[in-house]
């Protein structure tokens, strides 16, 4: 790699990097990010968490009605634009809630 292509790719890796930075840390842990990873700089490309999720976590008690409204208000409290980021509109809020987006990671919706 010659040493104008390194410098290029420093160049769009800072780039990229100071665009995330700009997001909410919630939408860029979702999308798989470190955000203590991207603030120590492009050395530490690409910035991504562990492809596994960490032992232990599980719901220690199944989801209420409330915990679907909490959900709902939270994911209503998101603009528009991070809404999209997510896959979702505005109107998509609370069949996502309760049954997943379609296809993401995959659909374990049943047929109603």
């Amino acid at each position: 790699m010659s040493l104008m292509s390194k410098l290029l790719t420093w160049i769009k890796r800072s780039r990229l990097r100071n665009d995330l930075l700009r997001l909410d840390p919630r939408l860029l842990v979702d999308a798989g990010y470190s955000p203590e990873l991207l603030e120590e700089g492009v050395h530490a490309w690409p910035w991504r968490l562990p492809a596994e999720p960490a032992a232990g976590l599980s719901f220690a008690r199944p989801l209420t009605e409330t915990d679907y409204r909490a959900a709902i208000a939270e994911l209503e409290s998101y603009s528009d634009a991070e809404l999209q980021d997510l896959g979702l509109s505005r109107g998509a809020v609370p069949e996502a809630v309760r049954n997943g987006r379609p296809g993401f990671p995959e659909d374990h919706r049943q047929a109603a």
